[in-house]
């Protein structure tokens, strides 16, 4: 546990990247209507206006311009969010380059070849990806974020940025939205605003069915955000939302274990040969187990992506979630700001967790379900102060604060180990053939059928971190420097309330300072060269054999490139050349066990690194055209240390090498065709190999994309309004997301209509 003594030595540690320094407005860049100056500080960065926007809060937590801090940093505006139609955060996460999203798990993701969820909600840690409902902005923050955002893995973070109110604007919007697989969704909010009182309500939902038999969603969402000024140069936001959602997904995706050697088609079985037997008989080295067997499905999957393979979830989600935020300046150069959020997350799971050890017969198995519920609360407080002062013609920003973090977790859950997989409650299907028995209705059917939570688990984990931070900027702002670090402690305890070898579990305190260096010159007005180094630190869940829980990883990370706004800022953008490595991965020791007949038995050793460039580019040819181009090239991801020998050089969670995205928007403002617009983009991703494990050899193939947007502006009452076509996957083409190898959507289209009142 962190203690007080520490927590005074270690009062030294991070940096608000870029924080609040007015010489980093750009000339004629456009402030928000909501936007609060005090005085030389600008609390919030402006509402974008278009596609590209020109300053980001995530890197400094008050704006500041995106060309002038020397960090790789992606914006998605909530109007191309719009444009492109896009309904979850995954659904345009996935056009950031170096970023890879799940079509089946919203919320996971792949940020420069490294798996796993970083998200966080107005700068706060929140964990789940879902709807784009009430969203301002979308940031994605690459590289090593730990001196900004505390443990967090080293390829990048997500940070959610919710729509605030507006001053002296009263008025709301509305739209309805219909499409393929029975789709419907609406949305409607209301600004009321005043001279020093705004307030912004919304709410909406979603009904839709699925491509596969069976799947549905259902959420519903509801919130406000009220904002005062208050004394002088002061201002405080409050945010509240609750979500409800309802899901049940059928995963189509290929599962090739690592002794899948033969990866032909089952529907070859025509010999009168039980199943077992022709495998065996077609090159599978080993008897097969369920997970050596199920299924031994290439990744080029022939029978399609209709066909379900009883990875079948039912889940439940609610979530509430209240944001503080109190923004003070104090004197001329002093600003004080107190971040606070508490969140309350109820989830429930039902799915398939096993199955036969082998198919019988006639080609089926049975599967048992587990029924698994999360409860977890959580809260994150941020306090800071930053102060700006001269000496001599260079001006410095000093960025002091303290910040913690605590996450309870109970998780009870339920299988039914008892019932051996035959007993037939579930029922059986065939492997070689699609999916056709719902599951139960519910998770609430457990306690109908007399079962009872034969698992728990609790876990606290709290997270404390201390950071300081100077910024500097020299020769008339044509040099800016970034030099800081970050005190991180972190402690984690785990027990179970049943009957186990090790039922608690506990995580020494880790205490680890992080530190980050960068610097960004400006080459010609237009034109700045940057170069960034950082460090972090990241939990690592589980435990060893003795109970004893796992020590962190720690992780490095650089960026090295150019940042534009050429043609009057038509043209802009970055290119960064990156490298990030993950080291003190702990992997299981199976010779270990063996001898000593106990497991989990862990040995340290396993480092992962990623190299890379990334290409973001925006170009106007005229007002009324925009262009986005991102491309990105992977050199290298993969294990670069290894206990294991044969793990050297293996790929890390299949990334492809190359994709590239375009995307582009033309708006009609004359002639017969005035109020249209016409667009559409494209996505194309090269092959990747199946998973990082040196029995499989399988891969994605590559594929490409093609989505249209069709888009009419016209006036409703007086009101602005629009009524907007969205096609994805123009083409229907049949591919596999790189990395998760689940099937993308086919061809879907939704028809929209939003207006002002």
């Amino acid at each position: 546990m962190p203690n007080k003594a520490s927590h005074r030595v270690s009062l030294l540690l991070t940096l608000l990247t870029a924080s609040a320094v007015p010489g980093l407005a750009q000339a004629g860049a456009k402030s928000a209507g909501d936007a609060i100056q005090l005085s030389e500080f600008n609390v919030s960065a402006e509402r974008a206006s278009g596609y590209r926007a020109q300053s980001a809060i995530t890197a400094t937590g008050f704006g500041a311009n995106i060309l002038d801090v020397p960090v790789s940093i992606n914006v998605l505006t909530s109007e191309f969010v719009s444009d492109y139609g896009a309904n979850l955060q995954s659904e345009v996460l996935r056009l950031v380059p170096g970023v890879i999203t799940s079509p089946n798990y919203e919320s996971q993701m792949i940020i420069r070849g490294f798996n796993g969820l970083q998200a966080y909600r107005n700068g706060q840690y929140r964990r789940q990806l879902y709807s784009t409902w009430g969203m301002d902005r979308i940031e994605v923050i690459k590289g090593s974020s730990s001196i900004f955002f505390g443990l967090v893995r080293p390829g990048g973070v997500v940070n959610y940025i919710t729509r605030k109110p507006e001053f002296k604007k009263t008025g709301g919007d509305a739209s309805v939205s219909f499409g393929s697989w029975e789709f419907k969704k609406a949305e409607v909010g209301y600004n009321l605003g005043g001279e020093n009182f705004a307030a912004r309500f919304g709410a909406g939902g979603i009904d839709a069915g699925g491509w596969r038999n069976d799947d549905f969603k259902k959420e519903h969402y509801l919130g406000g955000t009220a904002a005062w000024k208050v004394f002088k140069d002061g201002i405080v936001t409050l945010d509240l939302e609750t979500v409800r959602r309802v899901n049940q997904d059928r995963e189509s995706a290929a599962v090739l274990r690592s002794n899948s050697r033969y990866l032909g088609n089952p529907a070859a079985v025509t010999s009168g040969l039980a199943p077992r037997a022709w495998l065996n008989a077609n090159g599978l080295a080993s008897a097969p187990t369920f997970d050596i067997f199920a299924p031994v499905f290439p990744a080029g999957d022939p029978y399609g992506r209709k066909v379900t393979m009883g990875k079948e979830t039912y889940s439940f989600y609610q979530s509430y979630t209240v944001d503080l935020d109190y923004t003070q300046k104090i004197g001329s150069n002093l600003v004080y700001q107190l971040q606070w959020n508490y969140a309350i997350d109820d989830f429930e799971i039902l799915r398939s967790i096993g199955g036969d050890q082998e198919p019988f017969a006639d080609g089926t198995v049975r599967f048992r379900f587990g029924n698994f519920a999360n409860y977890r609360d959580s809260y994150n407080f941020d306090n800071k102060l930053t102060y700006r002062f001269t000496v001599g013609a260079s001006q410095h920003t000093l960025s002091l604060g303290q910040e913690s973090q605590r996450v309870n977790q109970d998780t009870p859950g339920w299988f039914d180990s008892a019932s051996r997989f035959q007993d037939g409650r579930y029922g059986a299907f065939a492997v070689w053939n699609p999916r056709t028995q719902a599951l139960r209705s519910a998770p609430s059917e457990r306690a109908a059928s007399a079962e009872t939570w034969n698992i728990t688990r609790r876990r606290a984990e709290k997270q404390l971190g201390y950071y300081l931070g100077l910024q500097s900027e020299f020769l008339d702002g044509r040099v800016r420097t970034i030099v800081g670090a970050r005190r991180s402690e972190y402690s984690r305890v785990s027990f179970y309330e049943r009957t186990v070898t090790n039922p608690e579990i506990a995580t020494p305190t880790t205490s680890k300072t992080t530190p980050l260096y960068g610097a960004l010159v400006k080459l010609t007005p237009q034109l700045s060269a940057f170069a960034m180094f950082s460090e972090s630190l990241e939990p690592q869940l589980g435990a060893d054999a003795d109970g004893r829980g796992l020590s962190p990883v720690s992780g490095q990370g650089y960026d090295i490139g150019l940042k534009s706004a050429l043609l009057e800022g038509r043209l802009a953008g970055s290119v960064s050349f990156y490298g990030v490595k993950r080291e003190n991965i702990a992997s299981r020791d199976s010779a270990r066990e063996v001898a000593s007949a106990r497991q989990p038995w862990f040995i340290y050793g396993d480092a992962e690194e990623s190299q890379g460039v990334e290409v973001d580019m925006s170009y106007n040819p005229r007002a009324n055209w925009q262009i986005l181009v991102s491309y990105s090239h992977m050199t290298k991801a993969e294990t670069v240390a290894s206990t294991v020998p044969a793990r050297l050089g293996l790929p890390l969670a299949a990334v492809p090498k190359d994709v590239l995205q375009l995307w582009t928007k033309y708006d009609f403002r004359a002639g017969p065709l005035a109020g249209w617009s016409v667009g559409g983009g494209l996505r194309d991703s090269s092959s990747a190999r199946f998973a990082a494990d040196q029995n499989v050899t399988a891969t994605m193939p590559a594929y490409t994309t093609v989505d249209l947007l069709l888009q009419y502006r016209f006036k409703l009452a007086g009101k602005d309004s629009r009524v907007q076509l969205n096609v994805k996957n123009l083409a229907d083409r049949e591919y596999r997301e790189s990395g998760f190898a689940a099937f993308g959507d086919p061809r879907n289209i939704v028809l929209s209509l939003s207006t002002k009142f």
